[in-house]
């Protein structure tokens, strides 16, 4: 089944432009994605990069493999923290 131009455009990358995310050239991108280093899935003949998928890998390979999630306080210990007689 093919994919319409404009589903394509909203939910997936071409292989090249989602390495050049982080640098690669178009060779290293395709042997990456021959590696499974870069998510595809394919639609006929072509290669396509989630990019859902692939912005949660980009987004971790840029954090590192040791950091951790950050989440933001929850608004009560934001008040809780400003005081009793300071309003946030």
């Amino acid at each position: 089944m093919r994919l319409s131009r404009k589903l394509r455009k909203l939910h997936y990358y071409s292989v090249p432009a989602a390495g050049a995310l982080i640098g690669w050239s178009r060779s290293e991108s395709y042997r990456a994605a021959e590696r499974n280093d870069i998510p595809t899935e394919e639609d006929g003949s072509f290669l396509w990069v989630p990019k859902r998928m692939w912005d949660q890998r980009v987004a971790q390979f840029l954090r590192g493999p040791n950091a951790k999630r950050q989440s933001r306080p929850h608004k009560s210990t934001q008040a809780a923290a400003a005081g009793p007689n300071n309003t946030a």
